[in-house]
């Protein structure tokens, strides 16, 4: 794929991303400006979403057809990973009533892939798609524990130790104690490294031959005292999850 294929599909993306957030029929310039697309590139990419049947226009403005939702449904039913984790996840979320996580490496970040949000006004707030830093994130250190030594080693030797609050590690051998604090426990916790007021534990599993992270976030000073059990809840979870598959590096 050349950079223009590559360009085009991401700015076929923040289309979509663009009429997700604003929810409302919008004109060519009105999409041009928003996202910061030449008007004849636009209209170029609006051209082929029409012919393909998952674009139509109303008196000059643009919107969206039900052909990704049918496509994109579709698609949902049928994801193993899915199948396989989210009668999980929402288990968890209804004994502890806090947000579960499916989260994968992406590079030096995490993205989360699966989350379950608990019917609470005050609650740890994450969406599909999010990312996180790898060295500020409990997810992140399931994920470098559940690598091979030498990979892993490698990996923190490059990291990029941004500090987002005084708790953040902010040296390499700061992160590596964390982990192997992490690995001994047998799972790992973020008390406020990414954001002061939140908490989050985490364990590996290991899914069609995939390293995930299994998580959960909440509110920091209303889950403190819950982390031991939090904790002890991942670690029977992911044994659920994996079977014999779950055998996280050392």
């Amino acid at each position: 794929m050349n950079t223009n294929d590559v360009r085009s599909a991401r700015r076929l993306l923040t289309i979509l991303q663009y009429f997700a957030q604003t929810r409302t029929p919008a004109s060519l310039s009105q999409v041009s400006t928003a996202l910061d697309i030449p008007k004849s590139d636009c209209m170029a990419l609006f051209d082929a979403l029409e012919e393909e049947g998952y674009a139509h226009q109303s008196g000059g403005r643009y919107y969206l057809t039900r052909r990704w939702f049918d496509e994109a449904s579709a698609i949902a039913e049928h994801d193993q990973l899915t199948e396989r984790v989210r009668p999980v996840l929402d288990t968890l979320r209804e004994n502890l009533r806090e947000t579960l996580i499916l989260a994968q490496r992406s590079g030096d970040q995490v993205v989360y892939l699966q989350v379950a949000e608990p019917e609470r006004i005050v609650r740890f707030t994450a969406r599909p798609g999010e990312r996180k830093p790898l060295h500020a994130a409990a997810s992140g250190r399931a994920l470098l524990h559940a690598m091979a030594p030498a990979e892993r080693e490698a990996l923190i030797e490059r990291l990029r130790l941004v500090r987002y609050t005084e708790r953040t590690p902010a040296t390499r051998e700061q992160l590596r104690k964390a982990l192997q604090d992490g690995i001994a426990r047998g799972y790992h916790v973020n008390f406020g490294e990414h954001q002061p007021d939140t908490l989050s534990v985490a364990v590996p599993v290991v899914l069609f031959d995939t390293p995930y992270a299994l998580a959960v976030g909440a509110p920091l000073e209303r889950a403190k005292p819950q982390v031991e059990e939090i904790g002890k809840l991942l670690r029977e979870a992911a044994r659920e999850l994996g079977g014999g598959e779950n055998a996280a590096q050392p």
